[in-house]
């Protein structure tokens, strides 16, 4: 009887019993102190042994090396594309079930003092034996078959994939070798004057620069470097810079080289010694070749045009550039490159080549428009405007727009391009745009990959904050950190190589220090297309974008959809890992909050066990469900300018939560005691919100600052231990 079990014991005691039962119940999924009694309630326990799990993180070092190095190959076969595919599914499988042990684990050892104390409570009545083994029962009783499951379902999986090796292996066979992009490179040193009427300005600036730059650092000759993103016309400049009267006029020689991305130190050498000789050296020994070059070039003034320079080893451009020594006073090396970095190494004189105008965009795609003799009048100039706008300033889009228009010199057809995905179906954009700048995406080290198309989240005119993205991109694990290294460091230059590659640009209407960058309209293009269906942003009233293979989710709000909501299970995979929600990107602002809008119940995406990345920012949710506390992955939770009241205690069972966003929230009072339990913490941003913190928040060690929240309160002082 219930009575009588507890006949004998001290009521401080029961009490306590009681209530840590009643805790451990509706923490059962937490509570485990036993991973490797991977228990099924039918059968008794389960044990996974120290050789099982080693063979589990075995399999997955494999499965990672196998994806990497298709990173590196241009797989064009559909069948080893979709294995592929299902290799990342099985990656992102293991990494879940390892981390969920790891949480179980570490989340044990918090409680394993609580188990103590509540046995020692129970311990104070009579029949105690029996009430140990109730209580110890209670707490191995966690996600053990889940986990089981899981671990059993993988290497079902994997062996179906591993049946067939070829695929899985990826030999260098299986994938073509990296071209050039078409029109990328000039095969030879002739270098037609054509027609530049959109860059004179450009032209004279480079050729007064090549004409009276100095040489420095020691060298008997000169280097200048150009600089741009990909298709913005950097060789075409070199060209006409190279065939200038002024600059030909100074030189015995005139050479041209194009650079490859996979960098060889004998096989660039190889390409100078070609062009300085017209033929094909038939030496592969590095010292026959550099005497070779000097040779032809000892007390001769030269003009070397290297064009498309990817490698920034200083070792390599040194080795490379040695025999230019021979060369007669001023000789001058002309660079153009992708990298601010490379240009940064060589030389101090740089030239930026920025993108065209609206105006001179139309003028070549109404140049390429109208060959033939084709007339456009103002009804089609206006929509040609229109298109041009779309090709963002770059060269190589705007001839391949105005080819496309050529083919049908009319009203219906113009619209047509217009309304339609420039890129997705202009066979011309196929073949040149998109390639040209998928160039400067496989040459990205693996982690900058991954980041760069998960940028693919964000809508067109996105106004990036710095901060804010490396801390998504730390919540989905692609920082790699080594030793004491941040990670806010680790992913801020992560971010600054994408900016020095030329993916991202400073916001023109921020400014220089604020932290706001843009991405060019076809980099966002580029995004989307490297990043296939694992990252979606789909539109609210255009549910098709997203499957079950999705692993990122955006919603990109819009005004004609403010009272719909989102049926998300239907269609999405239960392993997704983000979720955002995203106003306008003229809204999306710091400090610049955007009405609320309606949005999927809290409730529902918390269904998604899987998420790192969770954000509700900008919309109406009022309450958040005490179910967020089985989001045992999560790492980002945003809520900015939302109608929250409070948090529930539940948050604090969220181990590995990092970054929490509360800005803006004017009705959330009070933060919940159990924030002190987020160890893992790193930020926790609560400006413009009239929040009471909660005593010892200095147990949060892993904060990285520690402001004096704006309009925030503190229960009694904030450096308090709890």
């Amino acid at each position: 009887m219930a009575e009588a079990d507890h006949g004998g014991e001290k009521p401080i005691a029961h009490a306590l019993r009681d209530a840590l039962f009643q805790f451990v119940v509706k923490s059962r999924k937490l509570a485990s102190p036993m991973l490797r009694a991977l228990g099924r309630a039918s059968t008794g326990p389960v044990t996974v042994g120290d050789d099982e799990l080693a063979a589990l993180r075995s399999m997955l070092r494999r499965v990672h090396a196998a994806l990497r190095d298709a990173e590196r190959l241009s797989v064009a076969d559909h069948s080893a594309r979709l294995w592929l595919a299902e290799l990342g599914d099985l990656e992102y499988r293991a990494e879940d079930v390892f981390e969920e042990l790891e949480y179980e684990c570490r989340r044990a050892a918090q409680l394993e003092d609580l188990k103590i104390d509540l046995l020692r409570a129970v311990g104070a009545a009579p029949t105690t034996g029996k009430r140990k083994r109730e209580v110890a029962q209670l707490f191995a009783a966690a996600p053990a078959a889940r986990l089981r499951r899981k671990i059993d379902d993988i290497w079902a999986r994997y062996g179906e994939i591993a049946s067939d090796r070829k695929r899985l292996r990826l030999r260098p066979g299986d994938g073509a070798a990296r071209r050039p992009a078409a029109g990328a490179l000039v095969p030879s040193s002739s270098l037609p004057r054509g027609e530049i009427h959109c860059r004179e300005r450009d032209l004279q600036r480079v050729t007064d620069l090549v004409c009276r730059c100095k040489p420095d650092g020691g060298r008997n000759y000169a280097v200048v470097a150009i600089v741009g993103m990909a298709g913005v016309g950097k060789t075409s400049l070199a060209q006409h810079v190279c065939s200038e009267e002024a600059v030909a006029s100074q030189f015995d020689l005139n050479l041209w080289a194009w650079v490859s991305q996979e960098f060889d130190v004998i096989g660039m050498t190889a390409k100078i010694v070609e062009a300085i000789t017209r033929a094909r050296p038939d030496c592969s020994e590095l010292n026959a070749l550099h005497g070779t070059m000097v040779e032809h070039l000892a007390g001769k003034r030269c003009l070397l045009v290297l064009d498309d320079v990817w490698d920034d080893n200083p070792i390599h451009w040194d080795t490379i550039t040695a025999p230019l020594s021979c060369c007669a006073p001023g000789s001058t090396v002309v660079i153009t490159t992708r990298s601010k970095m490379v240009a940064k190494m060589v030389t101090p004189n740089v030239y930026h080549l920025d993108c065209l105008s609206d105006e001179h965009s139309w003028y070549m795609c109404r140049r390429r428009a109208s060959r033939g003799g084709a007339t456009i009048d103002d009804e089609l100039a206006s929509i040609g405007q229109q298109i041009a706008k779309k090709c963002r300033g770059l060269p190589l889009a705007a001839e391949a727009a105005g080819t496309t228009m050529n083919t049908s010199v009319t009203r219906e057809h113009w619209n047509h391009v217009l309304e339609s995905n420039l890129w997705a179906d202009n066979d011309e954009a196929k073949n040149n745009v998109l390639p040209a700048l998928k160039v400067s995406y496989d040459h990205l080290p693996a982690p900058l990959k991954r980041c760069f198309a998960f940028c693919s989240l964000f809508p067109k005119s996105f106004v990036f904050d710095k901060d804010a993205l490396v801390q998504l991109w730390t919540a989905q694990g692609f920082i790699k950190t080594r030793g004491e290294c941040r990670p806010e460091d680790v992913g801020a230059g992560y971010f600054y190589d994408l900016v020095a590659r030329c993916f991202f640009q400073l916001s023109p209407s921020h400014g220089i220090g604020k932290g706001k960058y843009v991405m060019h309209d076809l980099y966002q293009e580029l995004a989307q297309f490297v990043s296939g269906h694992e990252c979606r942003m789909i539109h609210q009233l255009n549910l098709t974008g997203a499957d079950k293979t999705t692993r990122h989710l955006s919603i990109v709000h819009d005004e004609s959809n403010s009272d719909k909501e989102l049926l998300l299970k239907s269609f999405c995979s239960p392993d997704l890992r983000t979720f955002l929600f995203l106003a306008r990107m003229e809204q999306v602002i710091r400090g610049e909050m955007p009405y609320r809008r309606k949005i999927v119940p809290c409730g529902l995406v918390t269904d998604f066990e899987c998420l790192r990345v969770l954000g509700l920012s900008n919309t109406d949710i009022v309450e958040v469900p005490k179910s967020i506390g089985s989001l045992i992955h999560l790492r980002y939770l945003g809520l900015d300018n939302t109608g929250i009241q409070m948090l529930p205690e539940s948050v604090g069972a969220l181990f590995h939560l990092q970054t929490i966003k509360l800005n803006h929230c004017s009705s959330l009072t009070q933060l919940p005691q159990g924030i002190k339990l987020l160890l893992n913490l790193r930020c926790l941003e609560i400006a413009h919100s009239n929040v009471q913190m909660p005593s010892g928040i200095r147990v949060l060690t892993s904060l990285q600052k520690l402001p004096i929240f704006k309009g925030c309160s503190v229960q009694g002082t904030i450096l308090q231990p709890f």
